[in-house]
């Protein structure tokens, strides 16, 4: 039975008339419709299911029947009844239907969704009302043409343009026989793929186009244009003094005293520029872009919309940005082989009204990385700066260990007399450990005993001791260094020693453990804003064969923990800077880089405690998920050693961690073993995935396991040596009772969370 037939009925319910080739039906005219239905049933019966589907509307003073279709079966019917309204309702993407006007008939959800509309705003309006939100008139007008529409290729247009938004849309003629009743469209959005197209038609200009020549300036002005051409509307490149006389540039943190001169300026838009090209350029210290010359994380910054008063200390370059009506700003450092070689600015104002986003920033990132190395390569000469600040920001953390459950920012400044650092390393079970400290030197020789500090620091920290069993040994070790120093004698110990502040945080209980050794308490933020110092004892500076106590707290999630040095509360111009301080961290609630970044604006934009430097370390802590860790305690019998593996088989399986489940079972396995074997009490298992995965295996012995490499006819001895060669590393952890010993082993790609 082909569909498009149809027949008329009168007020009678009789025949009056039968459109189509529906020859079993000229019969029925002058009929009742019952006769007619009989004989469409009777004509499409098919393997005993005689199914028809039909539409039915008034026309006039009768009522037209038309067949819409056939099915094999009531089911398949039904099914087919209920396709269109499912899949129109519940289709991703955007559904219209249009009359021979234009007017929309239907608007499915996700239509509305990118029409930001309610049903009523949009039902029976012509298209052309709604163009200026999202213009489809002119692709519907195309699509009626009779001529158009009775061609095989529907009509595409893969830009509509909605706001931030980007739009392929699919139009179709709706046809009637050979006669145009409409029009629909299928509209998907296309955002992100039209944005990695442009992304990429960068990356590749950038490519081409930048570092045609190995002049410093012209490199640079490649880089400027090539952004402006579609990314960017202002770009501005100032580049560090010693990278036009081609010496080496200098290592991070930038001295906010080290000469820049701007080297490129590209606009697309009304934009006047601080400074003309090849002139000096002076960026005030403390506002974003001397941060992102301290630490090198590139910023995204809101010039209107920011809290911090870093305004105020660049007044002049605030009041261009304010006029020039610039609503979005990145910052990038332009960095090769460790050396910051200047800066990337990147406006936008009146052409590009879309604002920076986070994938803008990580682009921005990729182009001038590849500015750098064309930059670095313009560079003809190297001469070696200052061997001491080299050194010391050598020693320090460049790119801070990336530590589960925890998100860090830190500001470290050199000082005139003293020497700060710190460090974030990663611990076994789901910890992390923060320390921060300082020398009481300068120069050379403060150089070379923060390197054995740190070093000796590191070394003690991955032996997992509590922190005052740290501080202990440090104490040691410092009291060695100083015998060696024969200006330590001229050192008030108290006012000028050695100083430390250790902490280790467990993501799992949420529980901080901490230390100090002449150092202040942090400031705890908790996640409203509420901040107060960490009620501890402060020991004694290193160095006096003194003991210290470990201090416990738990932590709620997002709370921030802020360490800060002694010379950064220096008072200045009779001002309150603990207070400023506290304000500064209250503000910040649950960001580690925007506290770390409005401490520095708070209290650094004074000259005397820039001279006397300093350094903040920021962490907000969160707890690892419960379906991440899992732990059991096994019983003392050798019989419980497959239960162990078959359990750690289902929790790996549950992880999808199928490709560890070998060499798990293994060092599950031999570590029960030893325990039962060696050990005292229960083993107690616990396995733990974030960035690795973790495997504990606890007793309630003190002593410590070693290697053995046992003989060739031994039958025993070499589990803990076959667990170590399974994992990527391993080790020994004592608590009040017992020991822990632990294997990580590295996660794929796939794998990692």
């Amino acid at each position: 039975m082909a569909e498009g037939n149809s027949f008329r009925i009168d007020r009678r319910g009789e025949v009056t008339a039968v459109r189509g080739a529906v020859r079993d039906l000229v019969d029925a005219v002058g009929q009742p419709a019952a006769d007619a239905i009989r004989l469409l049933l009777d004509a499409s019966e098919t393997a005993g299911w005689p199914v028809i589907q039909f539409d039915a509307w008034r026309n006039d003073e009768e009522t037209e029947i038309s067949v819409i279709g056939t099915a094999t079966s009531p089911g398949a019917a039904r099914a087919q009844s209920a396709f269109v309204p499912s899949t129109f309702d519940k289709a991703a993407a955007g559904l219209e239907l249009y009359d021979t006007e234009l007017r929309i008939l239907r608007s499915n959800p996700a239509a509305l969704a990118i029409r930001d509309a309610e049903p009523g705003d949009v039902l029976d309006r012509g298209a052309d009302e709604l163009d200026s939100t999202l213009p489809l008139s002119p692709l519907l007008i195309e699509v009626m043409d009779p001529d158009r529409a009775a061609g095989t290729h529907p009509v595409v247009k893969r830009n509509v343009q909605k706001g931030s938004h980007v739009y392929s849309v699919l139009a179709l003629p709706l046809l009637d026989g050979t006669t145009v009743i409409g029009a629909a469209t299928i509209i998907h959005d296309v955002t992100e793929s039209e944005r990695s197209r442009k992304a990429h038609k960068l990356l590749a200009a950038t490519h081409e186009r930048v570092g045609t020549t190995l002049g410093v300036m012209r490199t640079a002005q490649e880089l400027a244009a090539v952004v402006v051409e579609d990314f960017a509307d202002v770009a501005l490149v100032d580049l560090v003094e010693a990278v036009f006389q081609g010496d080496e540039a200098p290592f991070p943190p930038l001295r906010s005293s080290t000469p820049l001169r701007r080297a490129a300026f590209e606009t697309a838009t009304g934009f006047t520029s601080l400074y003309e090209v090849g002139e000096p350029s002076r960026f005030v210290f403390p506002t974003p872009y001397t941060q992102v010359l301290s630490d090198l994380k590139p910023r995204l910054v809101d010039p209107q919309g920011s809290p911090s008063d870093w305004h105020m200390h660049d007044s002049a370059r605030a009041g261009i940005l304010r006029q020039s009506g610039v609503h979005s700003m990145i910052l990038t450092p332009i960095v090769q082989h460790g050396h910051v070689l200047g800066l990337f600015s990147l406006y936008r104002n009146r052409r590009n009204t879309t604002r920076f986003d986070q994938r803008d920033l990580a682009l921005a990132e990729q182009v001038t990385a590849r500015g750098a190395i064309n930059i670095e390569n313009a560079r003809r000469y190297v001469r070696e700066r200052t061997t001491a600040t080299t050194l010391q920001r050598q020693l320090l953390p460049h790119d801070i260990a990336q530590v589960p459950a925890m998100s860090t920012a830190h500001f470290w400044k050199p000082g005139g007399q003293r020497t700060h650092w710190f460090d974030v390393i990663a611990l076994s079970g789901a910890r992390a450990g923060l320390a921060i400290g300082q020398i009481p030197q300068h120069g050379l020789r403060a150089s070379v005993n923060m390197g054995r500090f740190q070093t000796a620091f590191a070394t003690l920290a991955r032996m997992d001791l509590a922190p005052d069993e740290l501080l202990a040994h440090l104490d040691d070790i410092t009291h060695e260094m100083q015998q060696d120093d024969p200006q330590a004698d001229e050192a008030d110990p108290e006012a000028d020693g050695t100083r430390c502040l250790y902490a280790i945080y467990d993501s799992i209980t949420g529980q901080c453990a901490i230390a100090s050794a002449h150092w202040p308490a942090p400031l705890v933020t908790t996640p409203d804003g509420a901040t107060r110092p960490l009620d501890m004892p402060v020991g004694p500076a290193l160095g006096q064969h003194s003991s210290y106590e470990t201090v416990r707290a738990t932590l709620a999630p997002r709370t921030l923990l802020t360490f800060y040095s002694v010379s950064m509360l220096h008072t200045a111009r009779g001002d309150d800077p603990f207070a400023q301080l506290r304000r500064a961290a209250g503000q910040s609630a649950g960001d580690a880089q925007a506290a770390c970044d409005n401490i520095v604006y708070a209290l650094m934009g004074d000259p005397s405690r820039r001279r006397r430097g300093g350094a903040v370390l920021t962490a907000v802590v969160s707890r690892l998920a419960d379906s991440n860790h899992v732990s059991w305690t096994a019983p003392r019998d050798h019989a419980a050693v497959a239960d162990c593996r078959a359990r750690a088989r289902e929790q790996l399986e549950s992880w999808g961690l199928d490709d560890l489940v070998f060499a798990t079972e293994v060092v599950v396995s031999e570590l029960v073993t030893n325990v039962l074997t060696h050990a005292r009490g229960n083993p107690r298992i616990r396995m733990i995935r974030d960035d690795r995965l973790t495997v504990e295996v606890s007793d309630d012995s003190s002593t410590s396991p070693h290697l053995r490499h046992a003989r060739a006819q031994d039958e025993s001895g070499r589990g803990l040596l076959i667990a170590a060669a399974l994992a990527r590393r391993w080790g020994t952890r004592h608590g009040d009772e017992g020991k822990t010993i632990w294997t990580e082993q590295d996660l794929t790609p796939s794998e990692d969370l």
